[in-house]
């Protein structure tokens, strides 16, 4: 039987009254009951592979991350009683750095006994290599046969923004014949200025061996700017052949 006009009119409006109230439901559902995904909500939701972590969000999970390796860590005498120890390391997750992470250099002596440790904390950024020093350890009257070290706890890993480091370069590296004093210098070709910059320089003879390292704190270089770094060792080192020099930037 055909609709008549009253009830074609009739179940228009029941129409678009039960239109306007889906349409209401729906608003109060995403207005009071519905969150929309965030990096800090405590939650794992949205494209997140954990809690707050991963997908979207800068956060890297502990499941995807991996720890750095690391390639070596020698301990060099610097003046009686004293050395200074160095760990390079390989950052295995490429674009990511990791902040206030604890470390641990432990020096044995030719027993393997523990002649003393020194404890740290670094930010390690998104470098392929990261080097570690701690200088003026003091080991008494003891020798050092062998050096170790380890991370006090897995690195938090953070997905470092596409052009949120500064980008700087070394050129123009000159060795002394006796190993004492290396010069370059650092270049800041950018259009931001940098508060501040650690650089390290480690010294490798005709074997690939490491036998000295230095760093230094460069303190606010400016854009389109350069200044030279000065790296100083207080006794000769013979049979040097190499000078590696690594810019290591702070991140946000």
């Amino acid at each position: 039987m055909a609709l008549t006009w009253r009830d074609r009119r009739k179940y228009m409006y029941l129409s678009v009254v039960g239109a306007l109230g889906f349409l209401a439901l729906i608003f109060v559902w995403q207005t009071f009951f519905h969150t929309t995904p965030a990096c800090s909500d405590g939650k794992q939701n949205g494209t997140e592979r954990g809690v707050d972590c991963g997908g979207s969000c800068a956060l890297i999970c502990q499941n995807d991350s991996r720890a750095p390796t690391v390639l070596w860590a020698r301990a060099f005498p610097t003046a009686t009683n004293t050395f200074t120890a160095v760990a390079y390391l390989q950052n295995n997750m490429v674009g990511a750095g990791a902040r206030q992470v604890q470390y641990s250099f432990q020096l044995f002596d030719q027993e393997n006994n523990l002649v003393t440790e020194k404890t740290g904390v670094v930010d390690l950024p998104p470098n392929q290599t990261i080097p570690i020093v701690e200088t003026n350890i003091n080991v008494g009257s003891r020798s050092v046969a062998r050096t170790q070290f380890t991370f006090a706890r897995n690195p938090v890993w953070t997905r470092i923004a596409e052009g949120s480091i500064v980008p700087m370069r070394v050129s123009g590296s000159v060795l002394a014949q006796d190993g004492t004093r290396l010069t370059a210098t650092i270049h800041n070709d950018s259009v931001d200025d940098v508060r501040e910059v650690s650089v390290v320089a480690v010294l490798f003879d005709s074997s690939g061996v490491a036998r000295a390292a230095s760093k230094s704190l460069v303190q606010g270089l400016m854009h389109k700017t350069s200044q030279q770094l000065v790296f100083t060792w207080g006794a000769a080192q013979p049979n040097i052949t190499r000078a590696e020099i690594i810019i290591l930037p702070s991140f946000k």
